[in-house]
């Protein structure tokens, strides 16, 4: 993506706002998983191939990569913002630049940083791979990133094939400064299953949220989450995400994960939404035949949306007719459900002067400051 003009102040304009939200920010690796080094044991160091010298480590993919990439579809116009290198770092490595490009320049008060080389862990076959890498993670970006700039607020990361060991690293870091949610990165299990209880428990307990975001590894591993067929190309793998969402989103509702732990917020991040007005008219229809085979639930699955889950507002709609698009946001409940993201640094970012600019001006304030302002509470 090419720099940002600035456009002109219009009435509507998310100009007007301040103290603008952002919940989707991507932290970045500038040496892959060699930046972890520090924060790992010498052991872990030598099985991951981030310790010794360049002769030996050179061999060891994830010496100059993150794993696990996605080798099938790829972006060809590049993943990311084209001025947001600087001085020749990629993209959102430098955290001050990073703050300064961002806050600065775009009008954003604070911003939730979730792991942008860490979304596909959930693939790991591994557990205490997935766990120990997320552990180092969260070190480093407590360090690297929050020390920075106040500004930034930071997603834990956990492994969900590990939930025991998810729960003790929600325990270890709930408490430190700039921590605002967790994120659960995704894989082959849906999120309604039970072996996500543990993780669900520590997230209430905690008022922490459970934040999450496209693995980049739909369809292309063993361990990923599945989405339905084989996509050719990129912009049908691309597309196809929100699928995944629609089926975790499903499973939450319909397991009652809701009912159990009624204080949990999920944050479903660049997974689109749109398709929840759809999910939300489907379900309260079909539990009036077949509403027996779940029993547990007490309210209309719809209720359960509104007040347990939030989207993100990156990737945002934009229909051919504009008039469409204030009878979209209500079919989602926008009010309650909808929170601003730009998804910097990628490609597709949104910068809420434009992205935002057709959301009329009291439905504004609520997606960029006052819903995530509930949300978050006194963490943010």
């Amino acid at each position: 993506m090419s720099t940002i003009e600035t456009p002109a102040p219009q009435k509507g304009s998310s100009n007007r706002i301040t103290g603008i939200i952002d919940s989707d920010v991507h932290p970045n690796f500038q040496n892959g998983l060699r930046d972890l080094h520090d924060y790992m044991s010498d052991s872990w160091r030598k099985r991951l191939g981030i310790g010794g010298g360049a002769e030996w480590a050179s061999r060891f993919a994830a010496s100059s990569y993150v794993l696990p990439l996605d080798y099938l579809y790829i972006n060809s116009a590049g993943a990311y913002r084209d001025d947001a290198i600087h001085e020749g770092q990629a993209p959102a490595t430098d955290a001050a630049f990073t703050a300064k490009q961002l806050f600065d320049g775009h009008g954003i008060a604070k911003g939730l940083l979730i792991a942008g080389h860490l979304f596909g862990i959930g693939a790991f076959p591994d557990p205490t791979v997935a766990a120990t890498v997320a552990s180092a993670y969260n070190e480093w970006m407590c360090e690297r990133w929050l020390q920075v700039d106040s500004r930034y607020r930071g997603a834990l990361v956990v492994a969900p094939q590990d939930p025991e060991a998810a729960v003790k690293e929600i325990e270890r870091m709930q408490g430190r400064p700039g921590i605002m949610a967790i994120f659960l990165p995704l894989h082959d299990i849906l999120h309604g299953e039970k072996s996500y209880y543990p993780i669900y428990e520590a997230a209430q307990k905690y008022s922490l949220p459970i934040v999450v975001h496209p693995s980049g590894t739909e369809n292309v591993f063993a361990r990923a989450p599945r989405m339905a067929g084989t996509p050719t190309y990129y912009i049908e793998w691309h597309t196809a995400l929100s699928q995944i969402h629609q089926s975790n989103v499903l499973s939450l509702v319909c397991h009652g994960v809701f009912e159990q732990f009624p204080e949990l917020k999920y944050v479903i991040a660049e997974g689109g939404f749109a398709w929840a007005a759809e999910i939300m008219w489907k379900l309260d229809r079909d539990r009036k035949g077949l509403g027996d085979e779940v029993p547990w639930l007490k309210l209309a699955p719809s209720e359960y949306i509104r007040r347990n889950i939030r989207f993100t507002t990156q990737p945002m709609i934009e229909p051919a007719k504009k008039e469409h698009l204030p009878v979209l946001l209500d079919m989602v409940c926008a009010e309650e459900t909808l929170i601003f993201s730009s998804d910097y640094p990628h490609w597709d970012f949104d910068d809420p002067r434009r992205a935002l600019a057709g959301v009329p001006k009291e439905l504004l304030q609520k997606i960029c400051v006052d819903n995530p302002t509930k949300l978050y509470g006194d963490r943010l």
